[in-house]
């Protein structure tokens, strides 16, 4: 992989919640169900009360929950206007499928930018940091393959020879980020892909924007992606629950987090069917296909956003036993849990200390 240089190569941020996806044709879509759960009390405590104020963007549903008399209305207003700015400037910039978008144009019309917006190059960079830190299980060049599958459009298969041309295409090599710059060379079928962590940015750059206003503490959601910010009032964890990949409404589990960001990816939030069979919208790098790792869902818990938006499709792409020897390598820093085909959870040593609570009689803690 080329080298990647400014910002001095660190992981830019972003985060995880629950997500509501509008797909179109034959599209199973979260339509009242989420990846994520967020619960506002545990441990026989009085419940918190919240407002929610959510905006569409990025094809997702970005929910803002600050606790109620945090601010008055007209305060509250401020606030959703400037969380909406955040979310449209960065839909300009990484969406693949808007025709106003940077990279929209980039994949299309372009074979450079220089003098690139910083947000865009700081996620160019992480996502090619993921990738070569996940022995590219993760890759940010999944555009023309993406394409091809049109998972959100409901599919349909594509042809074996399609598959094999787009896979030539996915090539991280071709992509130039440098500096202020960013291009291509050698491969004119490239195309970029940001979904995959372009929302965890962005909840990442909302909740540094929350945490200077006045507001003590909150969540933010952006799509499968949470992140939290202060101390709550009665000194508890936020609860997050993460849904059981065959019925969404109801929570497998919880995650107690007090920072960080939380992002989910499983095989039940955007998929197809075709022939009695389902094609899920996680492709494998390696194959072009959607991924067959045995898992259903990976849930990863990180500092950074845009880290966690990453990695969790990656550790889904890798299966348990790559992700865990990630895990264990300590070349990037998270907490996952995964949840297996035959019905397993599996949790990453820091979460195994009350960290994890299980919810569900039909699923067992792999130990």
């Amino acid at each position: 992989m080329k080298s990647v240089s400014g910002k001095n190569g660190k992981y830019m941020k972003g985060s995880a919640f629950f997500a509501r996806n509008i797909m179109k044709n034959s599209v199973k879509a979260l339509s009242c169900a989420v990846a994520l759960i967020f619960v506002l009390s545990s441990c026989g405590k009085e419940a918190e009360q919240y407002e929610d104020r959510v905006i569409y963007g990025m094809d997702s549903y970005v929910t803002i929950r600050l606790p109620k008399g945090s601010a008055d209305s007209e305060t509250l207003d401020e606030i959703e206007k400037t969380c909406a700015r955040i979310i449209e400037k960065n839909e300009k910039l990484m969406s693949s499928h808007k025709e106003d978008a940077v990279v929209y144009g980039l994949n299309r019309d372009v074979d450079s930018i220089v003098g690139a917006n910083e947000a865009l190059v700081s996620v160019m960079e992480s996502a090619l940091q993921i990738e070569e830190l996940t022995d590219g299980a993760f890759s940010p060049t999944l555009g023309a393959l993406t394409e091809l599958w049109n998972v959100t459009g409901g599919g349909p298969v594509p042809d074996d020879d399609d598959i094999l041309e787009a896979l030539v295409h996915i090539s991280s090599d071709a992509l130039n980020v440098n500096g202020e710059n960013i291009s291509f060379d050698s491969n004119d079928g490239c195309r970029i892909d940001l979904g995959a962590i372009g929302k965890g940015y962005t909840a990442q750059e909302l909740v540094e924007y929350l945490s200077t206003t006045d507001v003590p503490y909150g969540i933010v959601s952006v799509g499968g992606n949470v992140g939290v910010f202060g101390s709550k009032n009665n000194g508890e964890k936020y609860k997050v629950g993460i849904s059981d990949p065959d019925d969404k409404s109801s929570a497998v589990g919880y995650i107690y987090m007090d920072s960080g960001f939380l992002s989910v990816s499983g095989d039940y939030e955007r998929y197809f069917e075709q022939d009695g069979k389902r094609y899920h919208h996680i492709i494998d790098p390696a194959t072009g296909r959607p991924a067959e790792s045995g898992l259903r869902s990976a849930a990863a818990l990180v500092p950074d956003g845009a880290n966690a938006d990453a990695l969790s499709t990656a550790i889904f792409v890798m299966g348990a036993d790559r992700a865990l020897e990630l895990y264990k390598s300590g070349r990037v820093r998270f907490e996952a849990v995964l949840i297996t085909s035959d019905g397993e959870i599996i949790l990453t040593d820091g979460l195994k200390n009350g960290e994890f609570e299980l919810n569900s009689k039909k699923y067992s803690v792999k130990n």
